[in-house]
């Protein structure tokens, strides 16, 4: 689950459209999911992004896609 803390975050995942996200909003991506966009939606203001993942030990927290 991420939670915008402050400004606005642009999201988009593998197979949807890039949303854009304000501060006070939130969403849920699946495990698994392949990040495609994750960015400040501003090139002047400053965003905040708050991020809650629930991993097995032995899973990792980052992947790096494949290009």
């Amino acid at each position: 689950m991420a939670y915008v803390l402050s400004g606005e975050i642009i999201s988009q995942v593998k197979g949807e459209k890039a949303i854009s996200y304000k501060a006070g909003e939130f969403w849920y991506e699946p495990a698994g999911s392949e990040h495609l966009v994750s960015k400040n939606a501003s090139a002047t203001q400053p965003a905040k992004l708050l991020v809650f993942m629930v991993l097995a030990p032995d899973e990792k927290v980052l992947i790096p896609l494949e290009n």
